[in-house]
């Protein structure tokens, strides 16, 4: 039984584009985030809908790092230099966008989007990670979305190792709410 599973997700389409686009994220890119990150005060996180989502998961795994993180709502301090703003937009076309990445580059902070195409926010900011995806079976941006929460989770998991962090110092960042 657990064989004929096992094949049934293999041939799925959506797994194999999952596949091909975290294979298409170029080697640099891991290391280029874990640089800017580790070069900046303070990172703040900014992204819209189901993009946005991703981005807030980021910023709660950067806090288990015991990072200074921030997604831009509710209670969040203002942006300086020596900080970094990633802005995560499949397309970057919402003028919504813009304001945090105009707050950002007008204090001087680092800015860097990630995307799939050259659009306005992608050539605003300092630096941009252009995810280059296959066609996709599924609704929206659900491709981008899979593949920008995966690269986040290899970030995490690469600067994690890199700074020596253990699971069990992660899990004391980890809300205690539950």
């Amino acid at each position: 039984m657990w064989q004929g599973i096992k094949i049934l997700i293999m041939k799925s389409k959506i797994i194999k584009e999952i596949s091909i686009a975290i294979k298409a994220i170029p080697d640099g890119y891991v290391k280029q985030l874990i640089d800017e990150i580790k070069n900046s005060s303070r990172v703040f996180l900014w992204g819209l809908g189901r993009s946005g989502m991703m981005a807030r998961a980021f910023a709660m795994r950067l806090r288990h790092l015991e990072l200074e993180s921030y997604f831009i709502a509710g209670l969040c301090p203002p942006v300086r230099k020596g900080d970094l703003l990633i802005v995560v937009s499949k397309t970057g076309r919402s003028k919504m966008l813009l304001p945090p990445v105009e707050a950002a580059i007008k204090s001087k902070a680092k800015t860097l989007c990630i995307t799939t195409t050259n659009n306005k926010i992608s050539r605003i900011c300092n630096k941009s990670l252009i995810l280059k995806l296959p066609e996709s079976i599924q609704f929206g941006g659900s491709l981008f979305e899979q593949t920008v929460l995966i690269f986040f989770d290899e970030i995490v998991e690469k600067y994690r190792q890199k700074m020596g962090i253990s699971f069990e110092r992660m899990k004391r960042n980890h809300a205690n709410w539950e």
